[in-house]
């Protein structure tokens, strides 16, 4: 009998002994996050937390916010079970009804990474939502089974995010339901703390950084053709016709600069496209797509243009003005929604709005102009051409 008791113990003991390693087997300086993030984290600082009844469960969060670009770049490491769920919130009352969280589930397929909207307390309140956390990359989850944890990882502009710079991180896990939905945590499986980033530069040249840089200069060159050197070009066309044809070629230089422009802009748009979350960029990249497709059959109408006395050419004419005014129409829509997507700096903001400003009084003073001088050149009907007179005509 006191074998069989010493046996228990001893395994007893050997199971305690096992779960001791495996929790202290993790932390902050333990895990290798070269492969768990598809960003550098070199420089990430970590804290750990601790989760559940007694204390029963680790959380840790890696983080740092980015001095130049104030986008925060985060790796979650939770534990996790298949059926259950691990997930980081940011609230700004600490509260969960009206946050937004990044949960990781385990699944048969894998771990997964998923925007929640908290809503309310109950399941059917807590569902998958886009557009709450402006996010640059990610949310993404790799499982390690070894550990038995679920690592999230994702980079998020949480001045821009909804809320807007949280005060408090809420962690917590429970039980998954079918599909999408989540079971409530427990009130012993959840805690908030604030929520406070160290600062400084990521490591490795900030994948952040580069987006930032990237989407500066799709916005430049966009801004330049579509927003400067287009429309001018187009005035040059409307106002300028008595420079014939010093009016023509000049018209011809400005669209040309501004077409090569706007297929550097695209080529940087696509290339930025790989990095931001596609629920981002539905409207830009639509409408941008649309007009992009309108200066492509500007340029080529120009190979079936007909000649000045042919009989269609007054047809060509409309089809011509009219597609370019309504790309440039749509361009400055296009443009905005760039600037707000990416929550441009106000000197960006600014400098487009004063180039549209400029452009918009130039447009309504050339246009009061060129009425006056169509005005003047105007026949005047002769009076004595429209009494009713009887007129001999012809022999007789």
């Amino acid at each position: 009998m006191a074998i069989r008791d010493g046996a228990r113990l001893g395994l007893s003991l050997f199971v305690v002994l096992c779960v001791v390693v495996r929790v202290s087997g993790q932390g902050c300086g333990n895990v290798d996050l070269s492969s768990k993030a598809s960003f550098a984290t070199g420089n990430l600082q970590c804290k750990s937390y601790s989760v559940g009844a007694a204390n029963s469960n680790q959380f840790y969060i890696w983080a740092l916010k980015d001095n130049g670009t104030q986008v925060t770049s985060m790796v979650v490491g939770a534990p996790i079970t298949s059926g259950t769920w691990a997930g980081l919130g940011f609230s700004s009352n600490g509260q969960m009804v009206g946050s937004s969280a990044v949960i990781a589930a385990l699944t048969s397929t894998g771990a997964t990474a998923t925007v929640y909207a908290l809503r309310s307390q109950t399941p059917s309140g807590v569902a998958p939502a886009t557009g709450l956390l402006n996010l640059e990359s990610g949310p993404m989850a790799i499982y390690d089974q070894t550990s038995g944890y679920v690592y999230m990882s994702f980079q998020v502009n949480l001045a821009t995010s909804t809320p807007a710079n949280p005060t408090y991180l809420l962690m917590a896990h429970g039980q998954r339901g079918s599909g999408t939905t989540l079971q409530e945590h427990t009130s012993g499986n959840r805690i908030y703390v604030g929520a406070e980033f160290v600062t400084g530069q990521v490591a490795g040249n900030s994948g952040v950084a580069r987006i930032d840089r990237k989407s500066k200069i799709h916005g430049s060159l966009n801004i330049l053709g579509w927003g400067l050197l287009l429309p001018v070009g187009a005035m040059v066309a409307r106002y300028a016709r008595a420079l014939d044809p010093c009016w023509f070629y000049t018209h011809i230089a400005f669209q040309v600069v501004g077409f090569a422009c706007v297929i550097a802009g695209v080529a940087t748009g696509v290339d930025i496209a790989k990095y931001r979350m596609p629920d981002q960029l539905d409207a830009h990249r639509g409408l941008g797509i649309f007009i992009f497709v309108l200066a492509i059959l500007q340029v080529l109408a120009l190979g079936l243009r007909p000649k000045v006395d042919a009989k269609v050419r007054k047809y060509w004419n409309w089809y011509h003005h009219w597609v370019g005014r309504l790309a440039l129409f749509l361009a400055v829509i296009n443009i905005f929604l760039g600037l707000n997507m990416s929550h441009a700096e106000r000197d960006f903001k600014v400098g487009y709005i004063s180039i549209l400003s400029i452009e918009l009084a130039a447009f309504v003073i050339l246009e009061l102009l060129l009425w006056l001088r169509w005005n003047r050149q105007r026949p005047s009907p002769d009076p004595a051409s429209s009494q009713d007179d009887f007129h001999f005509g012809g022999n007789v």
